[in-house]
């Protein structure tokens, strides 16, 4: 099931239009990212969201392909550093790759596409998942709206039904349950993650037993130099529901915990969910007062300019969704045509 807007973006991919836009909004290249790598998506039931952040790897292998064909080249995140702090200009435009959370696919899946053709990548982890203490939530409030027709939840102490009978109920469903949870502090996610745990019997330790990496495997990926670890807070929360103490200990603790597990420096931070609804100016000042990272990234939608030398910490990123059948919405992305309508025509997309 596609929004109104998913639906015009596809109408748009078939007009010719990314070469009128591409002088003037594909920047000096993209910083791309995606989630999840998966085998297949043979199962037609799942939810629109989380089938849009996992990519297959067929998928990845032509990505790659693909984009070497437009004639990128692929280049590392201390690269990107390097290069907009250059006054040195490349024509050819680049990729760089960047997978948010640290789930386990992305060795087992991933890595290996990488390694075959020699491309730098990085993983944000969050520490929660090598910790085995994340919140998965947005897989178990799929599983539990797949289960069942009718959902509760008490919020501000008054029981709340959401109807999940068909597949169009059980999107919307989602989506305000991923709203309320977006919105919510600490305590108030705790709250709402252990009444569905307990009225529909999910175990969440399960879902992150699953999915996630483990310190081992983050440590054994770090030692390839093709792969950049960075930060992506302790708790994976939404920055902006936090209080700015509670925010340097996020980043303290993440950056800390992750350099004593692969005896690197981590120069590199995403912000969690990392859009205007979760991050502003002040989390993107704090980052600044840190002086921890290079760079830091967020997903507002925007290509890279050399104006962003001067946003190190707040760079937009685009991402590769799982629900693309081919490369013509990615090349509206790429060129510079979703951008500039999403930022008014705004180059330099900032917070």
């Amino acid at each position: 099931m596609y929004s109104k807007k998913q639906h015009h973006i596809r109408l748009l991919s078939k007009l010719p239009v990314s070469n009128l836009f591409n002088p003037f909004y594909s920047g000096r290249g993209s910083v791309v990212f995606m989630h999840k790598i998966v085998k297949d998506k043979s199962d037609s039931n799942r939810l629109f969201l989380n089938s849009a952040n996992e990519v297959t790897v067929d998928y990845l292998e032509l990505l790659i392909n693909y984009l070497k064909n437009k004639n990128y080249r692929f280049i590392s995140l201390d690269q990107l550093h390097k290069e907009l702090l250059s006054k040195k200009k490349s024509k050819q435009k680049f990729i760089c790759f960047t997978f948010d959370d640290g789930y386990k696919d992305n060795l087992t899946l991933a890595y290996p596409v990488f390694k075959k053709h020699n491309i730098p990548f990085a993983i944000y982890i969050t520490n929660c998942f090598p910790n085995k203490t994340a919140s998965l939530w947005w897989y178990f409030i799929e599983d539990i709206l797949l289960k069942n027709d009718f959902v509760e939840l008490t919020v501000n102490s008054k029981l709340t039904s959401f109807s999940s009978k068909t597949k169009e109920e059980k999107e919307a469903t989602f989506f305000a349950l991923r709203n309320l949870f977006l919105k919510a502090n600490k305590s108030q996610l705790e709250y709402y993650r252990k009444q569905l745990e307990e009225k529909y019997s999910i175990s969440e330790k399960e879902y992150v037993a699953r999915e996630a990496l483990s310190w081992q495997e983050i440590s054994e990926l770090s030692k390839d130099s093709l792969v950049t670890i960075g930060c992506h807070t302790a708790n994976h929360l939404p920055l902006n529901q936090l209080t700015e103490e509670e925010v340097v200990e996020e980043i303290q603790a993440s950056k800390n915990e992750i350099e004593k597990h692969i005896n690197k420096e981590v120069n590199h931070f995403a912000y969690p969910f990392g859009t205007v609804s979760e991050i502003g100016k002040r989390e993107v000042e704090v980052v600044k007062k840190l002086s921890f990272f290079k760079t830091a990234t967020t997903t507002r939608t925007g290509n890279i300019f050399s104006t962003h030398k001067s946003h190190l910490l707040s760079l937009p990123r685009i991402q590769v969704l799982g629900t693309w059948d081919d490369f013509s919405i990615l090349n509206l992305y790429l060129s510079g045509v979703i951008p500039a309508i999403k930022n008014k025509f705004k180059k330099t997309v900032t917070l």
